[in-house]
């Protein structure tokens, strides 16, 4: 688990190549997750634009236009 440190310092690095981005594709690659993704996630996804990027303690959020929010966790072991 990556401490607070590395979270931040790849959100500072994360920043300012997504914040203005459009999400070309997106591809949800784990259907067996104990919460599934919710129906339509990857379409409704596609083609916005990343408003910005932030941390919560040791989670990444990434803010989308229209209001979403995804929430990120860097799961390294």
């Amino acid at each position: 688990m990556p401490e607070l440190p590395e979270v931040e310092t790849v959100r500072r690095g994360l920043q300012p190549v997504l914040e203005g981005a459009r999400l070309v594709k997106v591809e949800a690659r784990r259907p067996d997750l104990r919460f599934p993704f919710p129906e339509r996630f990857s379409e409704r996804l596609t083609g916005k634009t990343v408003t910005a990027l932030g941390r919560r303690a040791k989670y990444l959020t990434m803010h989308v236009e229209d209001g979403p929010v995804l929430i990120c966790h860097l799961g390294m072991s």
